[in-house]
């Protein structure tokens, strides 16, 4: 457990049961989803894409808004999610999830490849259920459409870009380009409107992607990323959509949705 997060008080007679009972409002699945206090979107995203019987635990950690204005201020927010996250699922082990989702996909990068599979094995080994995080729903996501040469949307700055390049370059993709939007807060990312985004597809399209990503659960990109998938005919990934995408087929649920771009349809 980090040294940075308190341990919540001990009352006596404190039991923890962890018989399992079918859910009634969700008896295919329960899905936890860990998310940063500030990140609006993720959620309620999310939420639109339940299948029928399938249903989210939601849990927001601790994050500050910080003004990000910098490198070293992306660098304090992950510091502070990484302080968090054990709590987090700490909570949501109460609920007794099927599957657990990290909805802030910048940590799912950190340290490259290596910081990627280590945080991935310790939250499994944390919430004892199989883990959904943005980098390797998105991996998952290229390799569905074979896609190789890629581009990312993001929101944030180089010190969390080079991160996500060292990770799918480890994974065997090239990454022709990076449109980082360099927003000024988390709810700042949020606030991104569809035009701002469309222009962003573009600006990453002219460099000739096999398919692009967003970056950034916080940006409101799903249904974006559905409508340039028509006018661009290749695939875009929003990574909210493909975190969810790889959840219900990792717990072996197979739904098609439309809506949401090829990823939910077809895939």
């Amino acid at each position: 457990m980090n040294s940075l997060v308190k341990e919540p008080a001990a009352i006596a007679g404190t039991t923890h049961s962890r018989e399992r009972y079918r859910n009634a409002m969700g008896p295919r699945a329960v899905i936890g989803i860990m998310t940063p206090g500030p990140n609006v979107v993720v959620e309620n995203e999310m939420m639109d894409m339940r299948p029928r019987g399938v249903i989210n635990a939601v849990d927001r950690y601790y994050v500050p808004n910080q003004k990000i204005a910098a490198n070293e201020d992306w660098s304090i927010i992950m510091r502070h999610v990484a302080a968090n996250l054990d709590d987090s699922v700490r909570r949501l082990n109460e609920c007794l999830i099927d599957h657990l989702i990290l909805g802030m996909s910048s940590q799912s990068f950190m340290g490259g490849e290596k910081g990627s599979f280590a945080l991935q094995e310790h939250l499994e080994k944390t919430s004892g259920v199989g883990v959904t995080m943005g980098a390797q729903a998105a991996e998952a996501a290229f390799e569905a459409v074979g896609a190789k040469k890629i581009a990312l949307l993001t929101p944030y700055y180089p010190v969390i870009e080079e991160n996500a390049v060292s990770y799918f370059t480890s994974r065997g993709f090239e990454v022709v380009h990076v449109e980082g939007l360099k927003c000024k807060s988390i709810i700042h990312v949020a606030s991104q409107t569809g035009a701002v985004l469309r222009d962003a597809v573009r600006r990453a399209d002219a460099h000739k992607p096999d398919a692009i990503v967003q970056l950034g659960t916080n940006l409101h990109f799903a249904y974006v990323a559905a409508e340039a998938e028509r006018w661009l005919g290749k695939p875009v990934f929003a990574v909210g959509t493909a975190i969810y995408w790889h959840a219900l087929r990792k717990l072996g649920i197979k739904d098609q949705m439309d809506g949401f771009g090829s990823l939910l349809a077809d895939y």
